[in-house]
């Protein structure tokens, strides 16, 4: 397999990957630093979830891992905004970015490639 081929991520295969990170959260130590291991055990319960049906090639771990690193990222992000900004987030809501103030401060704390302002959360 290439290694260029993508991966397309639904919610429930994000939803599944977060549950097996959780309930194998000792693997990753304090900083959630998982290894190759738990990568490939993520993959495999992802690929092996009848209650999925995955859009594209089945998930490697290189694609978990990926994954786990750029959620973490966006994770990171947003609580940068959310501590040092003072501007509102709401977890269901996101942040609700209005008006090109308010845009231009988001920008600044976070990544606008990974954002999506129409729906007002990170994807």
């Amino acid at each position: 397999m290439s290694d260029n081929i993508k991966a397309h991520w639904q919610d429930t295969e994000v939803d599944l990957l977060l549950q097996h990170l959780i309930q194998n959260r000792a693997a990753g130590g304090d900083g959630g630093n998982f290894t190759m291991p738990t990568f490939n055990s993520a993959a495999t319960a992802i690929n092996d979830s009848h209650a999925i049906q995955t859009i594209g090639p089945p998930k490697t771990s290189k694609m978990v891992k990926t994954k786990w690193t750029s959620l973490k990222k966006i994770y990171n992000q947003i609580e940068i905004y959310r501590n040092v900004s003072g501007f509102h987030w709401d977890n269901v809501r996101g942040a609700r970015i209005r008006g090109t103030a308010a845009t231009s401060v988001w920008d600044t704390y976070v990544d606008p490639k990974v954002c999506n302002y129409n729906q007002f959360y990170c994807i």
